[in-house]
Protein backbone atom coordinates (compact mmCIF):
# COMPACT_ATOMS: atom_id res chain seq x y z
CA UNK A 1 0.00 0.00 0.00
CA UNK A 2 1.44 3.65 -0.63
CA UNK A 3 2.29 4.98 2.17
CA UNK A 4 1.31 8.48 0.79
CA UNK A 5 -2.02 6.98 1.15
CA UNK A 6 -2.40 5.79 5.02
CA UNK A 7 -2.78 9.74 6.05
CA UNK A 8 -5.78 10.02 3.49
CA UNK A 9 -7.66 6.51 4.83
CA UNK A 10 -7.05 7.64 8.51
CA UNK A 11 -8.49 10.79 7.90
CA UNK A 12 -11.32 9.69 5.89
CA UNK A 13 -11.96 6.75 8.63
CA UNK A 14 -12.28 9.69 11.29
CA UNK A 15 -14.20 12.11 9.60
CA UNK A 16 -16.72 8.55 9.06
CA UNK A 17 -16.29 8.09 12.72
CA UNK A 18 -16.77 11.52 13.70
CA UNK A 19 -20.28 11.80 11.15
CA UNK A 20 -21.86 8.67 12.44
CA UNK A 21 -20.53 9.67 16.20
CA UNK A 22 -22.47 13.33 15.14
CA UNK A 23 -25.84 10.90 13.68
CA UNK A 24 -25.75 9.09 17.47
CA UNK A 25 -26.11 12.04 18.84
CA UNK A 26 -28.66 14.06 17.10
CA UNK A 27 -30.76 10.28 17.33
CA UNK A 28 -29.84 10.45 21.21
CA UNK A 29 -31.09 14.59 21.40
CA UNK A 30 -34.46 13.76 19.14
CA UNK A 31 -35.39 11.02 21.23
CA UNK A 32 -34.75 13.22 24.71
CA UNK A 33 -36.51 15.80 23.02
CA UNK A 34 -39.25 13.39 22.39
CA UNK A 35 -39.27 11.78 25.64
CA UNK A 36 -39.76 15.78 26.79
CA UNK A 37 -42.59 16.47 24.91
CA UNK A 38 -44.43 13.27 25.52
CA UNK A 39 -43.90 14.11 29.48
CA UNK A 40 -45.05 17.98 28.88
CA UNK A 41 -48.30 16.30 26.97
CA UNK A 42 -48.48 13.88 29.69
CA UNK A 43 -48.47 16.59 32.49
CA UNK A 44 -51.01 18.59 30.35
CA UNK A 45 -53.15 15.93 30.27
CA UNK A 46 -53.30 15.36 33.98
CA UNK A 47 -53.82 19.13 34.69
CA UNK A 48 -56.68 19.07 32.22
CA UNK A 49 -58.00 16.10 34.00
CA UNK A 50 -57.23 17.54 37.71
CA UNK A 51 -59.23 20.90 36.80
CA UNK A 52 -61.38 18.88 35.87
CA UNK A 53 -62.00 16.97 38.68
CA UNK A 54 -62.09 19.63 40.78
CA UNK A 55 -64.54 21.29 39.00
CA UNK A 56 -67.30 19.04 39.34
CA UNK A 57 -66.38 17.70 42.80
CA UNK A 58 -67.86 19.76 45.32
CA UNK A 59 -71.20 20.24 43.12
CA UNK A 60 -71.42 16.39 42.42
CA UNK A 61 -70.32 15.66 45.93
CA UNK A 62 -73.03 18.05 47.62
CA UNK A 63 -75.89 16.59 45.21
CA UNK A 64 -74.82 12.83 46.59
CA UNK A 65 -74.41 14.03 50.30
CA UNK A 66 -78.12 16.02 50.08
CA UNK A 67 -79.39 12.93 48.55
CA UNK A 68 -77.52 10.41 50.78
CA UNK A 69 -78.76 12.29 53.73
CA UNK A 70 -82.69 12.64 52.58
CA UNK A 71 -83.00 8.95 52.22
CA UNK A 72 -81.42 8.43 55.51
CA UNK A 73 -83.87 10.73 57.03
CA UNK A 74 -86.74 8.68 55.34
CA UNK A 75 -85.88 5.13 56.18
CA UNK A 76 -84.26 6.08 59.55
CA UNK A 77 -85.80 8.81 60.85
CA UNK A 78 -89.49 8.97 58.86
CA UNK A 79 -89.24 11.96 57.66
CA UNK A 80 -92.23 11.23 55.22
CA UNK A 81 -94.24 10.25 58.50
CA UNK A 82 -92.94 13.40 60.40
CA UNK A 83 -93.44 15.73 57.60
CA UNK A 84 -95.85 14.20 54.58
CA UNK A 85 -98.54 11.95 56.79
CA UNK A 86 -98.76 14.18 60.04
CA UNK A 87 -97.42 17.50 58.60
CA UNK A 88 -99.88 20.25 57.14
CA UNK A 89 -100.05 21.69 53.73
CA UNK A 90 -96.50 23.47 53.64
CA UNK A 91 -94.63 20.45 54.86
CA UNK A 92 -96.16 18.40 52.76
CA UNK A 93 -95.21 19.91 49.66
CA UNK A 94 -91.73 20.60 51.31
CA UNK A 95 -91.29 16.56 51.73
CA UNK A 96 -92.16 15.78 48.14
CA UNK A 97 -90.90 18.80 46.11
CA UNK A 98 -87.54 18.87 47.97
CA UNK A 99 -87.31 15.09 47.80
CA UNK A 100 -88.10 15.60 43.70
CA UNK A 101 -85.43 17.89 43.62
CA UNK A 102 -82.52 16.44 45.99
CA UNK A 103 -83.10 13.48 43.11
CA UNK A 104 -82.72 16.08 39.90
CA UNK A 105 -80.29 18.08 41.41
CA UNK A 106 -77.90 14.42 41.58
CA UNK A 107 -78.87 13.53 38.12
CA UNK A 108 -78.18 16.96 36.25
CA UNK A 109 -74.54 16.95 38.51
CA UNK A 110 -73.98 13.28 37.22
CA UNK A 111 -75.03 14.62 33.73
CA UNK A 112 -73.19 17.40 33.58
CA UNK A 113 -69.98 15.07 35.23
CA UNK A 114 -70.70 12.35 32.35
CA UNK A 115 -70.58 15.20 29.40
CA UNK A 116 -66.88 16.78 31.15
CA UNK A 117 -65.32 13.12 31.15
CA UNK A 118 -66.60 11.89 27.92
CA UNK A 119 -63.66 13.32 26.25
CA UNK A 120 -61.02 12.01 28.81
CA UNK A 121 -59.60 8.67 27.88
CA UNK A 122 -60.86 6.49 30.90
CA UNK A 123 -57.85 3.78 30.29
CA UNK A 124 -55.12 6.15 31.13
CA UNK A 125 -56.84 7.98 34.40
CA UNK A 126 -57.50 5.40 37.12
CA UNK A 127 -59.51 7.94 39.31
CA UNK A 128 -62.17 9.18 36.54
CA UNK A 129 -62.30 5.60 35.37
CA UNK A 130 -63.08 4.94 39.46
CA UNK A 131 -65.95 7.82 39.26
CA UNK A 132 -67.12 6.67 35.63
CA UNK A 133 -67.98 2.91 37.54
CA UNK A 134 -69.36 4.75 40.98
CA UNK A 135 -71.41 6.69 38.60
CA UNK A 136 -72.60 3.97 36.34
CA UNK A 137 -73.51 1.67 39.35
CA UNK A 138 -75.62 4.33 40.59
CA UNK A 139 -77.44 4.67 37.61
CA UNK A 140 -78.05 1.17 37.51
CA UNK A 141 -79.37 1.10 41.26
CA UNK A 142 -82.20 3.50 39.88
CA UNK A 143 -83.42 1.96 36.72
CA UNK A 144 -83.56 -2.40 37.74
CA UNK A 145 -86.17 -3.96 37.99
CA UNK A 146 -84.74 -6.31 40.86
CA UNK A 147 -86.69 -3.91 43.13
CA UNK A 148 -89.90 -3.73 41.48
CA UNK A 149 -91.46 -0.85 40.20
CA UNK A 150 -91.68 1.30 42.81
CA UNK A 151 -89.09 4.71 42.22
CA UNK A 152 -87.88 2.88 39.06
CA UNK A 153 -86.22 5.69 36.74
CA UNK A 154 -84.65 4.75 33.50
CA UNK A 155 -81.32 5.97 32.14
CA UNK A 156 -82.86 7.82 29.83
CA UNK A 157 -85.26 9.26 32.17
CA UNK A 158 -82.16 10.11 34.49
CA UNK A 159 -80.69 11.97 32.24
CA UNK A 160 -83.86 13.94 31.31
CA UNK A 161 -84.69 15.09 34.77
CA UNK A 162 -81.23 15.87 35.05
CA UNK A 163 -81.38 17.87 32.17
CA UNK A 164 -84.58 19.61 33.17
CA UNK A 165 -82.73 21.38 35.28
CA UNK A 166 -79.77 22.73 34.10
CA UNK A 167 -79.39 25.70 32.73
CA UNK A 168 -76.62 28.24 31.34
CA UNK A 169 -74.72 30.19 34.24
CA UNK A 170 -71.99 32.77 34.29
CA UNK A 171 -69.01 29.86 34.53
CA UNK A 172 -71.18 27.53 31.73
CA UNK A 173 -73.92 24.98 32.44
CA UNK A 174 -75.14 24.65 36.19
CA UNK A 175 -77.88 23.24 38.11
CA UNK A 176 -80.39 25.21 39.11
CA UNK A 177 -81.25 26.14 42.87
CA UNK A 178 -84.22 25.33 44.50
CA UNK A 179 -86.01 28.38 44.52
CA UNK A 180 -85.61 28.58 40.85
CA UNK A 181 -86.91 24.89 40.47
CA UNK A 182 -89.97 25.68 42.31
CA UNK A 183 -90.65 28.17 40.06
CA UNK A 184 -89.65 26.23 36.75
CA UNK A 185 -92.02 23.93 38.06
CA UNK A 186 -95.17 25.91 38.95
CA UNK A 187 -94.93 27.66 35.59
CA UNK A 188 -94.22 24.47 33.73
CA UNK A 189 -95.19 21.19 35.59
CA UNK A 190 -93.23 18.55 33.40
CA UNK A 191 -94.48 14.64 33.66
CA UNK A 192 -91.21 12.81 34.89
CA UNK A 193 -91.06 15.56 37.97
CA UNK A 194 -94.76 14.63 38.24
CA UNK A 195 -94.78 11.56 38.13
CA UNK A 196 -91.81 11.06 40.44
CA UNK A 197 -93.60 13.83 42.76
CA UNK A 198 -96.41 11.44 42.96
CA UNK A 199 -94.34 8.34 43.93
CA UNK A 200 -92.16 10.33 46.73
CA UNK A 201 -96.23 10.89 48.22
CA UNK A 202 -96.80 7.19 48.15
CA UNK A 203 -93.87 6.54 50.00
CA UNK A 204 -95.56 7.33 52.93
CA UNK A 205 -97.97 4.03 52.69
CA UNK A 206 -95.25 2.08 50.42
CA UNK A 207 -91.90 2.88 52.16
CA UNK A 208 -91.51 -1.25 52.33
CA UNK A 209 -91.95 -1.81 48.84
CA UNK A 210 -89.17 1.05 48.40
CA UNK A 211 -86.67 -0.01 51.53
CA UNK A 212 -84.38 -2.28 49.19
CA UNK A 213 -83.87 0.48 46.20
CA UNK A 214 -83.08 2.94 48.82
CA UNK A 215 -80.81 1.50 51.27
CA UNK A 216 -78.65 0.20 47.80
CA UNK A 217 -79.09 3.85 46.64
CA UNK A 218 -77.61 5.42 50.22
CA UNK A 219 -74.75 2.82 49.91
CA UNK A 220 -73.45 3.56 46.67
CA UNK A 221 -73.90 7.53 47.55
CA UNK A 222 -71.89 7.13 50.27
CA UNK A 223 -69.07 5.30 48.23
CA UNK A 224 -69.16 7.94 46.01
CA UNK A 225 -68.53 10.67 48.70
CA UNK A 226 -65.74 7.83 50.14
CA UNK A 227 -64.56 8.68 46.32
CA UNK A 228 -65.25 12.10 46.18
CA UNK A 229 -64.22 13.68 49.53
CA UNK A 230 -61.93 10.81 51.28
CA UNK A 231 -60.91 12.44 54.19
CA UNK A 232 -64.30 14.03 55.25
CA UNK A 233 -63.05 17.35 54.35
CA UNK A 234 -66.48 19.06 52.74
CA UNK A 235 -68.33 16.33 53.76
CA UNK A 236 -68.59 15.30 57.78
CA UNK A 237 -67.87 11.28 58.01
CA UNK A 238 -70.35 11.22 60.78
CA UNK A 239 -73.21 12.58 58.81
CA UNK A 240 -72.75 9.69 55.83
CA UNK A 241 -73.21 6.66 57.86
CA UNK A 242 -74.31 3.58 55.75
CA UNK A 243 -77.77 2.54 56.33
CA UNK A 244 -78.13 -1.11 58.16
CA UNK A 245 -79.74 -3.42 56.21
Amino acid sequence: MDKTLIPSIISGAVALIAAVIAVIGQLRVKKVEGELDRQRKEAERRAEIEKTTRRFREPLGRAAYDLQSRIFNIVKIGFLDLYLKNGDRRTRAYATKNTVFLIAQYFAQAELVRKEIQYIDLGADDQTRRLSELQDGIYALWQTDRFGPLLRIFAGEQRAIGERIIREGTRGPECMGYASFLDSYKAKPDALLCALEDEIMSLGSSLERARPRLLALQHALVDLLEFLDPDGVRFPKRARTKLEA
